[in-house]
């Protein structure tokens, strides 16, 4: 070949190439019907009669245009795992079907997607976009067998099958991508891709082993409260190679159960993944980075926490901490600090002093409150053989020949004080809140129990029922104030316990440093009246809409 020769070879390769490339921006831009050679010679700078000469026709340049221009980050990313197989090949499969949720474009491009449409009609453009199709089918199927291996997938589930089914879905998402609205957030279809993850997985889980790394986590999710409901979860982890090394139940109710697992999976398995196989069999799903102690059991936990404190009762607030494991506690004066709630536990310690605990990936569960509150008393009960004066609890004499036992409330008493409400007549409750007699199931259980600034006691009967509560709240105003709050059920009213009660209240508002106690009380209620004058307090009254104000100075 002449050097004039191999010099039009290589001009005609760099005009090739160009005319392909104004051809790939065109036909992006106008689709293959609104894609002309005219337009194409001209977006290239060459003539028309040059694309017909190096390209040939329209539909042999949109098959070069396919064969160079196309490319795929999840057909690559499939087939990078097919030549280098993974520890756990669900989760490649279960990460391509995210990924091209979020963005199916760019899985299948609209180019693709009109050449695929173009092949029912193009013989030559079906051949080509077959070969394509082939070489994704060939990646997928290799990673298919790769799950089999692991003993990820059932026996009825057919390799071909499923492949076929994930390049279709692939295929109708991108078609249907800008045109069906809404679109599922991405939490629920990962939940889908989860469930069906679980679905083709063998009925009797049992992975291979691999030699990858593992990693701790934490799962909590709710599930049914139904034999097999937990079956159900574990099943669906154990595709992702999940090992549980311990289940822990946190709360059980209206038919649903909340679990809480800690588990090993390889370094491969991110949390999203996780968490979304959770979520197809169940609701309310958090996850957390784990550790190595989680593998503990429950009770021996609470056992080196309790030797603990034997030892040295003061370190109750971080023994606690670590039981339920929150992300960070503190101490504050009962006055301080923030409320109970979903994310925050606050427990009474002593009169003086409430424990806080905060906790970021998962709120704190009714059966966690417990444990708690159960640490903390047991701490106080070591304090108290010690000879501590701190210990607060009084059995106090009733009218009727009875006692009755006042203490710091917990947050278990939730559910007996729920029931002592429901025991009150509506004009009790009316007294008490001062609202409609259904309105107070809107104040948060938890904080009728001791959830909140200040200070809560609560009255138990010999049988052992809350028959009484008594909160000394901080007056959101000045801050020197405490606002005195008491009820007592009807059963019990009259015998004497509210002025007792009332008593040990005034008691603790001036040991928490409070200057001056308040009471909001119904004007024709002279019977509260009366057990606030019992105290021998100077009490003043202001009289507006009903209602009175009471307010005496403190010692």
């Amino acid at each position: 070949m002449t050097s004039a020769e191999k010099g039009r070879v290589a001009r005609d390769a760099e005009l090739r190439q160009r005319i392909v490339t104004a051809a790939a921006e065109l036909f992006a831009e106008r689709g293959y019907s609104g894609t002309k050679l005219k337009a194409v010679a001209a977006r290239a700078q060459v003539k028309p009669r040059t694309v017909k000469r190096l390209t040939g026709s329209r539909a042999q340049l949109f098959a070069q245009v396919l064969a160079g221009e196309l490319t795929s980050q999840s057909a690559e990313s499939v087939a990078a795992a097919a030549d280098n197989p993974p520890a756990v090949p669900l989760v490649v499969l279960l990460d391509t079907a995210r990924a091209i949720f979020a963005s199916p474009q760019r899985s299948w491009s609209l180019l693709e997607l009109e050449a695929l449409i173009r092949a029912h009609r193009d013989d030559d453009v079906r051949v080509l976009e077959g070969d394509r199709l082939d070489k994704r089918r060939a990646n997928l199927l290799a990673l298919t067998r790769q799950a089999r291996q692991a003993g990820a997938l059932d026996d009825a589930v057919d390799d071909d099958a499923l492949v076929h089914f994930a390049v279709a879905l692939s295929v109708g998402l991108a078609v249907v991508d800008q045109v069906m609205q809404p679109r599922p957030s991405p939490a629920h279809w990962d939940a889908l891709m989860g469930r069906l993850g679980s679905a083709v997985g063998p009925l009797d889980v049992l992975v291979a082993n691999e030699d990858e790394a593992r990693t701790p986590w934490r799962v909590r999710i709710d599930i049914p409260d139904r034999p097999g409901g937990l079956a159900r979860l574990i099943r669906a982890l154990s595709p992702l190679h999940a090992h549980v090394t311990a289940t822990t139940m946190l709360a059980h109710v209206d038919g649903v159960r909340t679990i809480d697992l800690a588990m090993t999976v390889p370094a491969s398995v991110d949390a999203e993944t996780l968490l979304a196989a959770a979520m197809s069999v169940g609701d309310n799903g958090y996850i957390a980075e784990g550790s190595p102690d989680d593998g503990l059991d429950l009770p021996t936990r609470v056992l080196d926490s309790a030797t603990e404190l034997v030892t040295n009762p003061g370190s109750a607030p971080e023994a606690v901490a670590r039981l339920v494991e929150a992300d960070r506690f503190e101490v504050t004066p009962s006055t301080e600090g923030e409320d109970d709630d979903t994310d925050v536990l606050r427990l009474q310690w002593t009169e003086d002093l409430h424990v806080v605990l905060h906790r970021d990936w998962a709120p704190f569960a009714p059966a966690e409150k417990a444990r708690a509150s159960a640490l903390l008393r047991l701490a106080a009960a070591i304090a108290s053989m010690e000879g501590d004066p701190e210990a607060l609890g009084w059995v106090e004499p009733i009218r009727g020949d009875g006692t009755v036992w006042i203490r710091l409330a917990r947050p278990e008493d939730a559910v007996a004080v729920a029931a002592m409400h429901e025991r009150c007549s509506e004009q009790t409750l009316y007294q008490r809140y001062l609202t409609g007699v259904g309105q107070w199931r809107e104040l948060t259980l938890r904080r009728l129990s001791g959830g909140h600034k200040g200070a809560t006691l609560v009255v138990m009967s010999e049988e052992g029922a809350i028959v009484g509560l008594g909160h000394v709240f901080p007056d959101t105003h000045d801050g020197r104030t405490a606002e005195l709050a008491v009820i007592v059920e009807d059963a019990y009213q009259g015998r004497g316990i509210g002025t007792r009660l009332l008593r040990h209240m005034v008691e603790l508002a001036t040991r928490l440093g409070f200057q001056q106690v308040e009471g909001t009380v119904l004007a024709q209620n002279t019977q509260i009246e009366h057990v606030l004058e019992s105290t021998r307090l100077d009490w003043t009254r202001h009289l507006e809409g009903g209602v009175v104000t009471m307010r005496a100075p403190l010692a």
